[in-house]
């Protein structure tokens, strides 16, 4: 199978629809930091074109049993019922401010995936030649979307996903906005050219990962049991806590009492926890 204009049309199709993990293998991202420029070429998916971009939601939050980041596929990401989204909604519909100050660090992130060939890579440039997941948040959803089918289609379009000398790259520029958090916005596709080193672009497409499966999906039985013991802190037995960007997960430990802290402690933790979760999962 070879990419086709027809193969574009499925994918823009795919990125329109309201679409809709969690033990990634965070070795296979491209892991981007400020100040720095990165460029890709994203790869379609030619067996699944409507595979091609993953868009998913997922819940981050501090653990008050391991003080470490859990995060949870949202089944909202593929048309079901979310435990946690319930017990969120439930908690603001009771207009108990007290209560919706406590479930404010029980996060609910959006973002997409894609497969890319990585052209340049300054923090890492063992990357360079090799096929990685482009984790993006809503700035480069924007920048990518505007290529597909918005304003930037004419120029651009289907020329994003071709991996031919008729194909272009895309340029990220990493950024620091006045928050001090990184910014995209500065990100653009560039005029066509070759992919310089490859031989072979059809081994391309055998590199590229499933992207449905990059996540682990979890029944909502263990979606409720993660949240009672991670959150709210009620002791039982859980399934294993999946913990953004490490590679090892953590076996739960019987539920302690915490230990009481003044309110200036619990602002400042409140603020590095808010912090932490942003240069994770922030626009990437």
């Amino acid at each position: 199978m070879k990419y086709t204009n027809n193969l574009f049309e499925s994918i823009k199709e795919a990125l329109n629809k309201k679409t809709s993990s969690d033990n990634a293998n965070y070795r296979d991202f491209l892991k981007m930091e400020i100040g720095n420029t990165y460029v890709v070429r994203l790869i379609p998916n030619l067996a699944n074109p409507e595979r091609t971009i993953y868009h998913y939601y997922n819940h981050t939050w501090k653990s008050v049993i391991t003080n470490t980041w859990v995060s949870t596929l949202c089944p909202n990401t593929y048309g079901e019922g979310c435990p946690i989204d319930e017990y969120r909604s439930k908690i603001y519909n009771t207009k108990d401010e007290a209560a919706i100050e406590k479930i404010k660090p029980l996060r609910r992130n959006e973002n997409w995936l894609v497969n890319c060939y990585v052209v340049k890579d300054p923090t890492n440039p063992d990357n360079q030649g090799q096929v990685k997941v482009l984790r993006f948040g809503k700035q480069l959803f924007k920048i990518i979307t505007e290529a597909i089918s918005g304003d930037d289609a004419d120029e651009f379009g289907s020329k994003i996903f071709d991996l031919s000398d008729k194909g272009c790259n895309l340029r990220i520029k990493v950024e620091q906005n006045e928050g001090g958090y990184p910014t995209y916005v500065a990100s653009k596709f560039m005029s066509p050219s070759p992919l310089e080193g490859v031989e072979n672009v059809e081994e391309l497409y055998t590199l590229a990962k499933d992207l449905d499966t990059v996540y682990e999906t979890k029944s909502k039985e263990d979606i409720q049991t993660l949240l009672k013991t991670h959150f709210l802190g009620e002791e039982q037995e859980t399934p294993t806590a999946s913990l953004d960007d490490e590679e090892e997960e953590y076996v739960p430990t019987p539920v302690v009492k915490k230990a009481a802290v003044t309110e200036e402690e619990e602002l400042t933790e409140a603020t590095a926890q808010d912090a932490a979760i942003q240069d994770i999962l922030k626009d990437l």
